[in-house]
């Protein structure tokens, strides 16, 4: 091979390793991207999670101890959004919301003596549950794909992370009481409250 192929070949190699590395830069990035957005979503679903249930709270749907309890856990689940201590309060809360529609009977209780208004209280509660359950699922996804490919040996040879994070599951308990979510939900109408 004259001196001229072999410049050639080399260039073409070099190029050809140019855009596999391109290639996957691209590919983490969006993943990077695609993970800061899913996690502002959580986010944005906790903070509807603990408002709806300050509505519950406050619209007279609970007795006054579990709205004293529930406003609580929203208040300090509200403030800890994007602080450290974030999963222990998100915990917290899902554990009062299970404790104050801690059963079955509780939960048809509240939807039976419910007037319109605040049957839609707890139904907008429910699914904000529910929300955050596939936001949770989605987000952590997000952060198994990313650590996966952050793991490759060229991802860390070449540097292609640059100076992003590491990605963090968020681990808290999301299980809402399970007679809150709406595949239980009885129909909201005006007839809700007013049975014979």
């Amino acid at each position: 091979m004259s001196t001229l192929e072999w410049v050639l070949v080399i260039g073409a190699i070099l190029a050809a390793i140019t855009v596999a590395l391109s290639t996957t830069a691209g590919r983490l990035d969006r993943l990077h991207i695609r993970l800061a957005t899913a996690q502002a979503s959580l986010d944005r679903q906790l903070l509807d999670r603990s408002t709806c249930l300050r509505n519950v709270a406050t619209g007279g749907v609970l007795d006054p101890a579990s709205a004293l309890a529930a406003v609580d856990a929203a208040n300090a689940a509200r403030e800890a959004i994007g602080k450290a201590e974030q999963p222990a309060r998100e915990t917290e809360l899902s554990e009062v919301m299970r404790t104050v529609f801690g059963s079955a009977e509780d939960v048809d209780a509240l939807w039976a003596s419910a007037d319109e208004t605040r049957a839609g209280l707890i139904a907008d509660l429910g699914d904000a549950c529910e929300r955050v359950q596939l936001a949770h699922r989605f987000h952590d996804d997000l952060v198994a794909r990313t650590q996966r490919m952050r793991r490759k040996s060229v991802v860390r040879w070449a540097r292609l992370a640059g100076r992003a994070p590491w990605p963090h599951r968020i681990d808290f308990d999301d299980v809402p009481p399970p007679h809150l979510v709406a595949r239980d939900r009885p129909p909201v109408g005006p007839e809700v409250g007013h049975a014979a």
